[in-house]
């Protein structure tokens, strides 16, 4: 690929990302680049700065790239928290459901575009396993580069527009972004437990990725007529409609179709999702729009925490490190906006769920939050341990703590009730 030719100093370049992040051409810029640099090194001419958004980066290519290139990430999500290790990343707290508009509205600079596609027997482009604000980007990019990979999914929903043209296209071959996730444990299966009580028949479903949202789901494998509007779209779900539990067909919009913004999971899931009109791949402004999703009856958001302090404050991005500054490992992503519209819709409900403590038996029911506060108080809804399940939408303070402490783990129950007290709380 001749970087030259497409790029200039000072250029911000936007890629998909998460299951359609174009890692050949990642991996193509950064030996460029690092070729390039040793040059003009020794030459003494200045090396090109470039400006990446990488999104929610799932491979570690990035970290090839030279230190002069600045990269953003959504947060500590995918590889984005070891990349983040690796070298100095900017981290963005922008709610997803904006991500697209950033760009639509000029609000947010793009001179290139690095998208991974997928091609289907007929020849036409799709945005393969994921959308996101790349499409948004590349209409007001100068130059659109592409890989087209010939395993990634086609997703209904997710054409490449013919009005878009491509500067230069790659083509590669290689499974797209696989999901390992580990079991979970006895304590999430209570917790998935609890959850699953919450949930009626013909719900339509939002759920995040890891093993405290996958016991979610599989506690569901009972329920019938649910319904999916997410940003993702998993293996645990699919397994959902394989044991006839989800249908779509009691959702109020866009009966029959999980609409989502991306599909992430095993190589089965990629195949099964391929040209199937079930799955709907939709761009973030719809997939994540509080008042779209309003229309939705019965909407439940299904998220895990980090933490949660005594009035239902939530950080869902960062933990403390031993040298007291923040790791983050998480995102605001589509949380404040999925827990939002789940309060707007007929019958919705938003729950938030997390071990009353962490592996290393540190309290997640906590008096103040250690990390960022991602979801205010006042749009606390449901928070659920493996002790059960705290309602706070409509209560007061005091009602809140005792709600609170009866979810928390029993051995920090004195300790968090007079730290309420000395707040003020109680």
């Amino acid at each position: 690929m001749d970087w030259a030719r497409w790029l200039r100093a000072g250029d911000h370049l936007v890629c998909s990302h998460m299951s359609s992040e174009p890692v050949a051409l990642l991996q193509s810029l950064a030996q460029s680049l690092t070729e390039s640099l040793t040059e003009s090194l020794a030459s003494s001419a200045p090396p090109l700065p470039l400006h990446l958004m990488l999104g929610v980066p799932f491979s570690d290519a990035a970290q090839a790239l030279p230190s002069d290139c600045e990269i953003t990430v959504y947060g500590g999500m995918g590889s984005a928290s070891r990349l983040a290790q690796a070298r100095p990343v900017h981290l963005s707290p922008l709610r997803y459901s904006l991500c697209a508009q950033v760009y639509q509205q000029g609000l947010w600079p793009v001179d290139v575009v690095l998208v991974s596609l997928a091609r289907n027997a007929e020849g036409h482009l799709y945005l393969g396993a994921s959308h996101g604000p790349a499409l948004a980007a590349a209409r007001r990019a100068r130059h659109v580069i592409a890989e087209v990979n010939a395993q990634s999914p086609c997703v209904s929903g997710a054409r490449w527009p013919d009005d878009i043209p491509l500067a230069a296209v790659l083509e590669v071959d290689h499974e797209p972004a696989p999901v390992r996730q580990s079991a979970p444990s006895q304590v999430e299966q209570a917790i998935a437990g609890h959850v699953a009580a919450l949930v009626p028949d013909g719900a339509c479903l939002q759920v995040g990725i890891g093993a405290l949202p996958s016991a979610m789901l599989t506690a569901l494998s009972s329920h019938r007529h649910l319904g999916v509007h997410s940003g993702m779209y998993t293996d645990d779900l699919q397994a959902l409609v394989d044991a006839g539990a989800v249908d779509h067909s009691r959702k109020t919009r866009d009966p029959g179709v999980a609409v989502v913004g991306c599909v992430v999971g095993s190589r089965s899931l990629y195949r099964s999702v391929h040209q199937h009109s079930a799955v709907c791949l939709r761009s973030p402004d719809l997939t994540h729009d509080a008042a779209f999703i309003a229309g939705i009856d019965d909407f439940f958001s299904l998220n895990s925490a980090i933490e949660v302090d005594l009035l239902g404050n939530v950080n869902a991005e960062a933990v403390l490190g031993q040298d007291a500054r923040w790791r983050h490992v998480g995102g605001v992503g589509g949380l404040p906006d999925f827990v939002r519209a789940a309060q707007c819709a007929k019958r919705g409900q938003s729950v938030m769920a997390l071990p009353s403590r962490s592996a290393g038996q540190q309290p997640r029911i906590v008096a103040r939050l250690s990390g960022p506060c991602t979801v205010a108080a006042s749009d606390a809804d449901l928070i659920c341990t493996e002790y059960g399940v705290a309602r706070l939408r409509h209560a007061s303070l005091d009602q809140r703590v005792r709600s609170m402490l009866a979810i928390a783990h029993p051995q920090d129950r004195d300790a968090l009730a007079m730290a309420a007290h000395g707040l003020g709380l109680v």
